[in-house]
């Protein structure tokens, strides 16, 4: 928000000059005229843009760690100023500091937290934001910050789980694209004036590396460019609403990676719904703040369609019911939580569970994706191995 430079009648007719925080000239109105001052100069001062200045690309342990330590300070009776101040000059991220110093300066303008800190959009999330604003409507803000510091640490725990699930099979197939390419570049070219000697009709394995190894010398620059147009054109396509909602419906549908993918968006939708529900943000503002969480376009849609029958009446394990894409656990202790009145507990339950499967699943990724890859792998070498010994078989028969 933008500070205002203005000049003001007290009580006793002296003039008082200072600046106060506000989004426009009424709102400045309305503050000076509950401190009983009554305005006779109003100015907007020029934003020195600092925050634009600030590099946003602040990892999220930093963030986390900023969450743990101001709720310590402040559930130990340390004031909101002096908490900030604190934290800036421990932190060594010096693109954090300047946040930290620029949401302090801020407050004592006048400024709520969760205005200071909604200037950081690409720091602080939405989930951060709503639950800051109403730990400071109930008077909960130590207790909204504690329910952050553990959404956030499952959070990362389970992004870093799916980034070491990926990283084997990604790095297989790079593997395999990598040796597919140096056997058609350096073996077949050794093999390809004895296989065009023999004048006959060569075995379609034969002629599918033939072909690939022509398309890569006499066309590799067009192949080139191609690919790099192909590349293009499907990201920017996947960047597109319908282009991610294709990519995210046929991950889901993939063998072992499409269950896991699942099991970590139900794991993160029950984390994300105990938090906002601990920290008494309501049912639809919770569902609305997940269609930007989860991070799958799938789930964004049902989630909007579960939202719309809650608005009707329909409760919220009715409402998870009627989508294929929320397991029966689930939609059961949120049922049994609806009518018992824990329904935090189950959530957590649910979202301990889901972890947990998540966790073991990282575990055995290797031993669940080996017979896919073993599969794949077998392929390749059936085909090297038919395109170079059948050619051979036909010319020891010749002879």
């Amino acid at each position: 928000m933008p500070n205002y430079k203005y000049r003001a009648y007290d009580a006793d007719g002296k003039i008082i000059e200072s600046t106060v925080l506000a989004r426009d000239e009424e709102e400045v109105a309305r503050q000076l005229d509950e401190l009983n001052l009554m305005p006779v100069f109003i100015e907007k001062q020029e934003s020195k843009k600092q925050t634009k200045k600030i590099k946003m690309n602040i990892k999220d342990d930093v963030v986390l760690l900023f969450t743990k330590q101001l709720h310590t300070m402040l559930k130990a009776g340390i004031p909101m100023l002096l908490a900030l101040q604190t934290v800036k000059e421990q932190t060594k991220d010096e693109n954090f500091k300047q946040i930290v110093e620029t949401i302090r300066r801020d407050i004592e303008q006048g400024s709520k937290l969760s205005d200071a800190m909604s200037q950081f959009p690409k720091v602080f999330s939405s989930i951060f934001i709503n639950a800051i604003k109403v730990g400071e409507i109930s008077g909960t803000l130590e207790e909204s910050l504690l329910y952050m510091h553990q959404f956030m640490e499952k959070d990362l725990q389970i992004r870093s789980d799916v980034k070491k699930a990926l990283r084997y099979p990604m790095f297989v197939i790079i593997g395999i694209i990598g040796a597919f390419f140096v056997f058609v570049t350096t073996v077949i070219p050794n093999f390809l004036p004895m296989f065009q000697g023999t004048g006959h009709a060569l075995p379609l394995p034969t002629r599918i590396l033939l072909g690939v190894y022509t398309l890569m010398t006499d066309y590799g620059l067009i192949l080139f460019i191609v690919l790099v147009v192909t590349t293009a054109s499907l990201v920017y396509y996947f960047k597109t609403p319908k282009g991610r909602f294709f990519l995210d419906k046929n991950l889901l549908r993939l063998p072992v990676i499409g269950n896991f993918l699942q099991k970590v968006i139900v794991a993160r939708f029950a984390r994300l719904f105990y938090t906002m529900n601990r920290t008494g943000v309501n049912i639809t503002e919770t569902l609305h703040i997940m269609q930007k969480s989860l991070g799958n376009m799938v789930y964004n849609k049902e989630i909007e369609t579960v939202a719309d029958n809650i608005i009707k009446g329909e409760s919220i394990a009715d409402a998870l019911r009627r989508s294929r894409y929320f397991p029966e656990l689930l939609v059961d202790m949120v049922a049994i939580g609806e009518k018992s009145g824990s329904l935090d507990d189950m959530l957590l339950s649910v979202s301990n569970y889901f972890e947990e499967e998540v966790n073991n699943m990282v575990q055995n990724m290797s031993s669940l994706i080996e017979p896919v890859i073993t599969i794949v792998l077998g392929g390749m070498i059936l085909l090297l191995a038919l395109a170079l010994f059948l050619p051979m078989w036909e010319m020891m028969n010749l002879l």
